[in-house]
């Protein structure tokens, strides 16, 4: 199971079964919910850094740089 952190509310989520994603600056990010993706998707630069703060259990899915 790959698990990432929501960048919105640090939820853990199955990047396989996650209800919504969202790419911004070549990085796949996940989400527990529609919600918290609108919410990323209104300023994802505020967000996008925030995937790594539970690295010990997952970071977002990275063609690039997280930061």
């Amino acid at each position: 199971m790959a698990m990432q952190t929501d960048p919105v509310c640090g939820m853990q989520v199955d990047e396989r079964t996650a209800p919504a994603e969202s790419q911004y600056q070549g990085t796949t990010y996940y989400f527990c919910s529609k919600e918290c993706k609108e919410t990323f998707d209104r300023q994802p630069q505020q967000y996008s850094g925030n995937a790594g703060w539970a690295q010990s259990g997952g970071q977002a899915k990275s063609g690039g740089s997280n930061r």
